[in-house]
């Protein structure tokens, strides 16, 4: 490996190093695949610079590509990146660079100087509640066969909290239907966790593993227990097509899809008494402040307990 380190110069060398060193760490593919991208998004545009060599990269390079990402404009309406997805792009650099560093391939650590956008936490717009959960698993009801898969996947968000990524890659041996779990494998971080469902899902589930899933597989379908119409095991891009759908469909509301899902598991988990430490385990999170977004009570319920609660709340104001 030393010499191998000891001859990467060109950038693209050293990114294919950087993938290859982050899936020996462990880190999932949804995780690799996103670094690469973001970092090739960076490379094409040193490359307009003339910039070709991680040893040519400084502060003031970095500087000019944080002015670059913060001047774009997305094509469709004309709206610059939110601070988010600008923030994304420089931390996958300045993490490239710490990688590089740690390895000697550069011998400076000025990246360290580098200021990202601050971005805070953001909560979500809109939390459907329960009955609003079951209106939008309902809509599957209209779709035939196909909706019995679907009702599935709708039941298995919403039981496991899991993100989009891995519900796409859990198999058929990752639930245990007399246990009533489901492995969740390589979750963000790499992490498996197994977390509990519900004796519903496991009917739903049954109902598409016998009567849906034979119908679509194929050679190539594997052990993956969701599959799309090819047969193959179901993208995570159809995923949110698909569940951004019936959400749409139900009227609940006008965008969301997966991670709607996901906020309401673990929002209606703390509303009902749940231990934040469990939500924590349920959704993956690795940093508790993640879950505590979670915990913060929307100004509806809060009204709502205000006005039962408050002594004066049913009082007239004196005259």
């Amino acid at each position: 490996m030393k010499a191998l380190i000891k001859n990467l110069s060109t950038l693209t060398d050293c990114l294919t190093f950087y993938i290859e060193d982050s899936m020996a760490r462990g880190q999932s593919n949804a995780t690799v695949s996103t670094k690469n991208n973001l970092l090739l998004m960076f490379i094409r545009w040193a490359l307009i610079q003339k910039i070709t060599r991680i040893q040519e990269i400084d502060l003031y390079v970095m500087e000019d590509y944080r002015k670059c990402v913060s001047a774009y404009r997305k094509p469709k309406n004309n709206e610059p990146l939110s601070i988010v997805t600008q923030a994304q792009r420089l931390i996958a650099l300045t993490t490239f660079l710490d990688r590089m560093f740690y390895y000697d391939v550069i011998t400076d650590n000025y990246f360290a100087k580098f200021e990202l956008p601050r971005t805070g936490r953001r909560l979500p717009k809109f939390v459907p509640d329960e009955e609003q959960i079951e209106l939008i698993i309902n809509q599957t009801l209209v779709k035939g066969k196909i909706g019995i898969r679907d009702r599935a996947i709708l039941e298995m968000y919403y039981a496991s909290g899991a993100r989009r990524s891995e519900l796409a890659n859990m198999d058929i041996r990752h639930v245990d239907a007399k246990k009533l779990t489901a492995t969740i494998r390589k979750g963000k971080g790499g992490y498996d966790r197994t977390v509990p469902i519900v004796q519903r899902t496991i009917d739903a589930l049954n109902d598409y593993l016998d009567n849906i899933r034979p119908e679509l597989a194929t050679s190539e379908s594997g052990d993956a227990i969701f599959l799309g119409m090819t047969g193959k095991r179901i993208l995570s891009s159809k995923l949110t097509e698909l569940v951004g759908g019936y959400v749409r469909r139900s009227g609940v509301a006008e965008e969301g899809a997966c991670h709607l899902l996901r906020y309401a598991t673990g929002t209606h988990m703390l509303q009902n008494g749940a231990d934040i430490r469990y939500v924590q385990e349920q959704l993956g999170h690795e940093d508790i402040s993640s879950t505590q977004l979670y915990a913060l009570v929307s100004i509806r319920d809060l009204k709502r307990v205000h006005a039962k609660t408050h002594p004066f709340s049913n009082k007239f104001s004196p005259q």
